[in-house]
C-alpha cells in the first residue's frame, strides 16, 4: 500500500476508534462505506464494460481502507445481512467486494449466488460468481509472501470455470469474459489454454493489466517463456509508459534473458520522460549522461565514468526512480563492480525508510518492507522496536501470522534462533504439512552436513560422510572416485527449486524406492502448481526468511533457514564459496548455458532475484549461534567482512558476464 492510503488508513483507525464509543455508528459506518459504490462503477462491472474511470479506481482504494479499518463493525453489519432479502444485485456486489477484501469468503459467494439468481442475463454477475467460486472457503493451503504456507481459501474451479462458460455465452466477444478464462485455466487447469485465452483477450482489447497479466504468467519458474514475458511487458509499457509494474518487468525479463541493456535502457528513458513528478529535464539529462554505460559492448571505461556521473548525481541530489536505479545496479553488478551496486541499493533502502515512514496503520506489507529496509542497513534494534513487541492488534489470523513471523525474522537477523523455533512449532501445529514431522524426525538434535555445489578445492568427502544426515541442493546419488573425495558418497534429502521439481520428481521417486533417497524438499511456492498427490517423501518447506530487502536467501541459505528451525544438533557447510571462485558450479552440476552470468542463464538470479552481499551476512550471523560451522573454503568466506567479501566478488572468475 502506497504511502498516502497509509497515512489515509491511520485517519481511518483514529476515527474508527472515536465511532465505536457510540454504539451502533460503527455498524453504520461500515453499511455506508459499502453503498457509497452507488456513485461509481463496481470493479466487474467497469471491467467488463471498459467504464473503469480514475475516480472508481481510487473510491475502491479508499472504500477499501476505510472497511478494513472498521472490523469490528463490519463484522456486525454481516450478521445483520440476510441475502435472500436482498432485491439488487448491485447491491450485493458491492457487498461482497468489501467483504471479500475482508477474507469473508463464504459470504462474498452467497452473495454472488444470490445476484446470480437476480439476474441471470447479466455476464458480469456470472464472472464475479467465478471469482468468488475460486475462493469459496476457507480450507486449502496457501502461499503467504510473509507468513508462507497458510489457511487459504478452497477453490470449486469446476463450478467457476462452468460460471465462466456462461457469461461467455451472455457476451461471446467480450475480451474481459475472456481474461477471466485464461487466468483460471492457467491457474487452475489448463496451462496451455489459459496462456492461449489471456494472449487473445490482450490482443483483442490491449489493456496495460492484460499484457502485465500476462507477462507474468510467462515468467513464472514452470513456464520461463522469458523472451515472451519481456515482449509482453513491453506492450503493456507502450500503452502506459509511467507503468512502474510494466517498467519492472521489463528491466527483470530483459536482464534474465537477451541482456539487450540497450533496449532496456531505452524503456528506462521512456519511463522516466512519462512520470509526473517536477525534474524532467533534469532526469533526462542525467539518462542521457548514463546512456554509454548501457551501450552495446559498452568497455569497463564506460561503466567507470557512468560511475563517476553516479556520483556526480548523488552531490548533487539527482536521483532516478527506484526500478531505474535497480536497472543500473544490475548493469553494474553483472560488469562486476560490485561495490558501487551494493552503495546504490543502500541509498534504496535509505529511501524507502524515508518515503515509507514509521506509521504502518495496521498493514503488515508494509512493516515488512520498513523492516527489511532497516535490516539492510544493520539499523537491527530499531527494527526491533517496531515488531516486538506486536505493533497492533492483528484484524485477522493472517494478519496475526504474518506479525509473529516478522518478529521471528528480526530476532534471526540478530543471532537469535529460539524465536523462529517456537513460531515454526506453533504454526506445524495449528496448521500441519505433508512430510514435515518425518523431516523433523531427520533432522532434530542430529548432525547435519549441507553440501553445495562448488568446486572449491576442498576433499571432505570422508568428514562429510560423518554426518548423521547429508543434505544437497538438487539430487546426486552416484559417485565416482573424485566426487567421493570432494562431496561425500550419499544424500538422504534434496532441496528442490520450483523450475528444477517437476523434472526430477520421477527419478527422485525411484531413488527413493532405492533406498538411495529418503526425501525432497521443495519450496513452499511450489505447493500449488504440483498438481499430483503428494507422496510421503516430499514436502514443501514453509516459509522463507521474509526481510531480505532484495529478494529471500538463495538456495543454501534457503536450507539453513529450514534446517535451523528443527534444531539439530549441529550443521556442518561444505562445497560453498558464495561465488568467490573459479566457477559458479562444479562440473556437470548445470547445463554450459547454466554454468554462469549470461543471456538466459539461471544464474543471473543471485543478481536479479537476490543480494549476495546480504547472503554472505545472513550466512555469518547463522554461524554465529555456534550451530552452524562452515569448513574448507565455506569456513574461509565466512571469516571474510563484507567489504573483503565484496572485493572478492570484483574479482572473481565466476562472476564474469559472459558477452558482458
Amino acid at each position: 500500500m502506497v504511502k498516502p492510503l497509509i497515512l489515509g488508513a491511520e485517519l481511518a483507525r483514529r476515527m474508527i476508534r472515536t465511532t465505536a464509543q457510540v454504539p451502533g455508528l460503527d455498524v453504520a459506518l461500515a453499511r455506508s462505506v459499502a453503498a457509497s459504490g452507488r456513485a461509481v462503477t463496481p470493479r466487474v462491472e467497469a471491467s467488463l464494460t471498459g467504464g473503469r474511470s480514475p475516480v472508481g479506481a481510487f473510491h475502491e482504494k479508499v472504500a477499501t481502507v476505510l472497511f478494513e479499518a472498521n472490523r469490528p463493525g463490519a463484522k456486525k453489519l454481516l450478521d445483520q445481512i440476510n441475502v435472500e432479502e436482498f432485491d439488487d444485485a448491485e447491491a450485493l456486489e458491492r457487498y461482497a467486494l468489501r467483504f471479500v477484501k475482508l477474507k469473508e469468503y463464504e459470504a462474498g459467494l452467497a452473495m454472488r449466488q444470490r445476484a446470480v439468481e437476480l439476474e441471470p442475463e447479466n455476464p458480469l454477475r456470472w464472472v464475479a460468481l467465478a471469482r468468488s467460486l475460486q475462493r469459496a472457503s476457507w480450507g486449502a493451503v496457501s502461499n503467504d509472501p510473509v507468513a508462507g504456507l497458510d489457511h487459504g481459501p478452497v477453490s470449486d474451479t469446476e463450478a467457476a470455470r462452468e460460471a465462466l462458460a456462461t457469461a461467455q455465452e451472455l457476451a461471446p466477444e467480450n475480451a474481459f469474459v475472456i481474461h477471466e478464462r485464461g487466468k483460471l485455466e492457467f491457474e487452475r487447469g489448463d496451462i496451455e489454454t489459459g496462456l492461449q485465452l489471456m494472449r487473445q483477450a490482450a490482443e483483442l482489447e490491449p489493456k496495460t493489466q492484460w499484457w502485465t497479466d500476462l507477462a507474468a504468467a510467462y515468467r513464472k519458474p514452470h513456464i520461463a517463456e522469458l523472451d515472451k514475458s519481456l515482449d509482453a511487458y513491453e506492450k503493456a509499457l507502450e500503452l502506459k509508459p509511467s507503468s512502474p509494474t510494466a517498467f519492472r518487468g521489463v528491466v527483470i525479463m530483459g536482464s534474465r534473458a537477451d541482456q539487450d541493456w540497450q533496449r532496456l535502457w531505452a524503456n528506462a528513458e521512456k519511463f522516466e520522460a512519462a512520470r509526473k513528478l517536477s525534474g524532467r529535464r533534469t532526469r533526462a539529462k542525467l539518462m542521457k549522461t548514463l546512456r554509454p554505460m548501457f551501450a552495446t559492448g559498452a568497455t569497463r571505461a564506460q561503466i567507470s565514468a557512468g560511475i563517476v556521473q553516479l556520483g556526480i548525481a548523488h552531490i548533487k541530489r539527482q536521483r532516478l526512480s527506484w526500478p531505474t536505479t535497480n536497472l543500473i545496479i544490475y548493469r553494474l553488478q553483472f560488469a562486476q563492480r560490485m561495490k558501487t551496486g551494493f552503495d546504490l541499493r543502500r541509498g534504496l533502502a535509505r529511501r524507502t525508510i524515508d518515503w515509507l515512514g514509521t506509521n504502518s496503520a495496521g498493514h503488515s506489507r508494509h512493516r515488512q518492507k520498513l523492516l527489511a529496509a532497516l535490516i539492510y542497513l544493520e539499523r537491527y534494534a530499531e527494527a526491533q522496536a517496531l515488531i516486538d513487541p506486536m505493533p497492533w492488534e492483528p484484524g485477522s489470523r493472517n494478519e496475526r501470522h504474518r506479525l509473529e513471523k516478522l518478529a521471528a525474522d528480526t530476532h534471526f537477523i540478530q543471532g537469535r534462533l529460539q524465536p523462529l523455533v517456537d513460531y515454526a512449532k506453533a504454526r506445524a501445529e495449528d496448521l500441519p504439512l505433508p512430510g514435515e514431522e518425518k523431516f523433523r524426525s531427520l533432522i532434530a538434535g542430529k548432525r547435519v552436513a549441507v553440501v553445495g555445489p562448488a568446486d572449491t578445492g576442498d576433499r571432505l568427502g570422508e568428514q562429510i560422510d560423518g554426518y548423521d544426515v547429508v543434505i544437497r541442493p538438487r539430487l546426486m546419488t552416484e559417485f565416482d572416485a573424485e566426487q567421493a573425495a570432494r562431496l561425500g558418497t550419499r544424500t538422504d534429502i534434496s532441496y528442490f527449486s520450483g523450475r528444477d521439481l517437476a523434472e526430477f520428481t520421477p527419478v527422485a521417486a525411484a531413488a527413493v524406492e532405492r533406498g538411495e533417497l529418503q526425501m525432497v524438499v521443495g519450496r513452499g511456492l511450489s505447493l500449488n502448481s504440483f498438481t499430483e498427490e503428494i507422496p510421503d517423501w516430499l514436502r514443501f518447506y514453509r516459509h522463507d526468511f521474509s526481510l531480505g530487502f532484495h529478494g529471500p536467501p538463495m538456495g543454501i541459505g534457503r536450507i539453513l533457514y529450514d534446517v535451523l528451525q528443527f534444531e539439530p544438533a549441529e550443521v556442518g557447510l561444505f562445497n560453498i564459496d558464495f561465488f568467490s571462485g573459479q566457477t559458479a558450479f562444479g562440473a556437470g552440476y548445470r547445463e554450459d548455458k547454466d554454468s554462469g552470468l549470461g543471456p538466459y542463464s539461471i544464474v543471473n538470479e543471485i543478481i536479479l532475484a537476490h543480494d549476495l552481499a546480504f547472503e554472505h551476512r545472513l550466512t555469518k550471523i547463522m554461524a554465529s549461534t555456534g550451530v552452524l560451522t562452515g569448513y574448507g573454503v565455506a569456513g574461509s568466506v565466512l571469516d571474510l567482512s563484507e567489504d573483503q567479501y565484496i572485493q572478492k566478488l570484483e574479482e572473481s572468475p565466476a562472476l564474469i558476464t559472459r558477452g558482458g
